[in-house]
């Protein structure tokens, strides 16, 4: 039996080591103790209480096995150091077989006694006090003899500490060492924080703690099997509630309060596989009396029982507890919890790229506090938003945040194309033109090479209202060249040609021979047509074909430098010297290669009329709009698409593949980018 003799145990003798005098009280623990005086003479906060509550010491081995000891302290420091020495502690043997059954809830709650009144007759070899201050910080044992059972007294949830994620570690390592778990709960309903409480430790024991247990087992494979079992199983937890006003689960329900306590688990989303089972015991207190009977019998059966545990030899209790202490301890970050979160006020936007929300106020649109949302952290980049600004660095020296922008008119194809030849400009409203990429012929640096300006990114948080500079740029481009394209294939290619015959004279070295007196090659005498190039020569300055004038070879005598160039074979067999050496003409020489500069700059744009359109539209196309490859039919009514009479439009609102027919309304569609009318769908257009 549990109970003994009272006249048979005897109380211990207790040192208060709290306060700055220490005194001694003897039995009835603490019965004695004035909580006003103890208040009065130790003024101190709810975290030093934890280093000072009422703790009975432990020198070694002089502490009596009629008294319970701290085996964890409330630093996590396990505080005995052999197996010799926790047994003699105890009581018993180091080879003694045992359960282990430990006790956790809310300060408060009587776990301490609880303790006493199931194993040890109702005498306190577990303190209990009726000071504000907790009883038990860390972990107490003591052994009772007679159903060879280890008792843990755990520190309480719920209390005052600035460590309570470090308390909860150690009580989940606790946990999983231990056979029965009983979770004392004095309430008139079952709260939140039991459920929290046990789903966690659940987890803890099947992610961390059960491999670790298993790693014990496997030191130990020279001892018999089932001394390690703790880790194949876990404990039997037992919810013992006791309610004042209030029936228990058990009363007048038609699921078992088992039942009841799994959906309740469930609910929350906790999984209990790491128990290996779950049972409850309810009473409802009358007169002030708590009646444990029910819960005595309930330990005293798994006690005896083998289906979930064997018992364990006590080194071997010591030995799964050190391993976790050891491998699950050092600093750990204690997130305060906050009565009020930030969540429960503030502005319920959300930034679409990195999902932060908005510090301000709920309603700071409206009541005028600010007419913009924002948030401190950095922002993530995404393409699909393009949400990177440049900001100019001499604004921000002098005290000031200013965005460069840039000239390009985005509400014309034009824009973009000039950018190809004038390049692209940023400006700051405060310093002007702060930056040009074509400042120079060659080798321009890059806006943030240049010193110039930074790269931010900003937050997303209206998709509809954020337009990055230069959206749709390419497709409008696109668009530009298709009306081009369509007039200069109506045009003759003669009238063109002769323009850049007119313009290569006009910028043509004296000594050329004009492009209009040119009828054949010098060399092989091909008639040259409408079509054909006429190429000259840099050193005779002679009309010739391409296949006559592919040569090569520094011309310096006409001012052309150290650098090949094209000459007609006869002038390449031309040896140089050193008198040819001249800076005559150079002029005209350097207006020539400038004009040729520009020509080759023309034809990399130009290059986009003589390629197949259909062949840039997919890249150009924004990242919302449907592949071409994809559309099968007209998104309103159905039609299939494309036909050879028929081809595929997108509307600039939604994206989608549209006919002729579908798609003839135009508007501007800005929070898309598209400020002028630009065609849309029928449906886009109604909505």
């Amino acid at each position: 039996m549990i109970a003994k003799d009272a006249s048979a145990v005897n109380v211990p003798t207790v040192t208060l080591s709290t306060y700055p005098s220490s005194f001694e009280k003897s039995s009835p623990f603490l019965n004695s103790i004035d909580p006003l005086s103890l208040l009065e003479n130790n003024r101190m906060s709810a975290d030093s209480a934890e280093d000072r509550s009422l703790e009975i010491p432990l020198n070694g081995t002089d502490v009596s096995p009629d008294k319970s000891f701290v085996i964890i302290d409330g630093a996590e420091d396990l505080k005995v150091s052999t197996s010799d020495q926790f047994a003699s502690q105890l009581g018993c043997k180091a080879d003694t077989k045992v359960k282990v059954v430990a006790i956790f809830g809310n300060a408060g709650d009587g776990k301490s006694h609880t303790l006493n009144q199931l194993f040890f007759n109702g005498n306190e070899m577990f303190p209990e006090s009726p000071a504000p201050y907790p009883c038990t910080i860390g972990v107490r044992a003591a052994f009772n003899k007679e159903d060879q059972i280890i008792c843990l007294d755990t520190e309480g949830l719920q209390g005052a500490t600035s460590k309570d994620n470090q308390r909860t570690r150690m009580l989940l390592k606790v946990l999983a060492v231990s056979d029965i778990v009983i979770y004392r709960t004095k309430s008139e309903r079952l709260h939140n924080d039991l459920f929290t409480f046990l789903g966690n430790a659940s987890k803890a024991y099947n992610q961390h703690f059960r491999d670790s247990l298993d790693r014990v087992a496997k030191e130990s494979s020279d001892e018999p099997s089932n001394q390690m079992s703790a880790s194949n199983l876990g404990p039997v937890v037992m919810i013992f509630h006791q309610t004042h006003y209030t029936a228990p689960l058990n009363m007048g329900v038609e699921n078992s309060a088992e039942e009841q306590l799994r959906i309740r688990f469930g609910k929350s989303g906790y999984d209990l596989s790491a128990f290996s089972s779950l049972r409850y015991v309810g009473v409802q207190s009358q007169g002030g009396m708590t009646n444990f009977d029910s819960l005595k019998t309930m330990v005293l059966n798994e006690v005896g029982s083998t289906a979930a545990r064997s018992k364990r030899e006590v080194r071997f209790v010591l030995k799964a507890l050190r391993a976790l202490n050891e491998k699950f301890s050092g600093g750990i970050q204690d997130d305060r919890k906050h009565l009020f979160p930030v969540e429960f006020f503030s502005c319920q936007a959300t930034c679409q790229s990195c999902k932060r929300r908005c510090e301000l106020s709920m309603g700071h649109l409206t009541d005028g506090s600010s007419t913009e949302h924002k948030c401190a952290e950095i922002c993530i980049y995404q393409n699909q938003y393009q949400n990177a600004v440049y900001c100019c660095i001499t604004c921000e020296r002098n005290g000031h945040r200013e965005l460069a922008f840039s000239t390009e008119d985005q509400n014309s194809w034009m824009g973009p194309a000039k950018s190809v030849f004038s390049g692209m400009a940023l400006n700051c409203n405060r310093c002007g033109v702060i930056y040009n990429s074509r400042e120079f012929w060659y080798g321009n640096p890059s806006p943030e090479e240049a010193g110039t300006v930074k790269t931010e990114t900003c937050h997303v948080w209206d998709v509809k209202a954020f337009v990055p500079a230069g959206v749709n740029t390419a497709r409008r481009i696109v668009d530009g060249v298709t009306v081009i394209s369509g007039v200069v294939a109506e045009a003759s290619k003669a009238p063109t040609a002769a323009l850049a015959s007119w313009a290569a004279d006009m910028i043509a070295p004296t000594y050329w021979k004009s492009n209009s007196e040119i009828i054949e090659c010098t060399t092989c005498s091909k008639i040259f047509d409408s079509d054909s190039s006429k190429h000259h020569c840099r050193s005779c300055g002679q009309g010739f074909c391409e296949n006559c004038s592919n040569f090569l070879r520094p011309v310096p005598e006409r001012g052309w430098g150290v650098t090949p160039v094209r000459v007609c074979k006869p002038c390449s067999l031309i040896p140089l010297s050193s008198n040819m050496f001249t800076e005559e003409n150079t002029d005209e020489v350097r207006a020539r290669k400038v004009g040729e500069f520009v020509a080759s700059t023309l034809a990399s744009f130009s290059s986009v009329l003589s390629i197949p359109k259909d062949l840039i539209k997919n890249s150009a196309q924004p990242d919302y709009w449907e592949p071409d490859a994809e559309i099968k039919q007209c998104n309103v009514c159905s039609k299939d698409l494309p036909t050879p009479k028929e081809r595929t439009h997108h509307c600039r609102d939604c994206g989608k593949g549209v006919c002729n027919a579908c798609s003839s309304n135009k508007t501007p569609v800005p929070y898309r980018g598209w400020n002028t009318p630009v065609r849309v769908c029928d449906n886009c257009f109604k909505g």
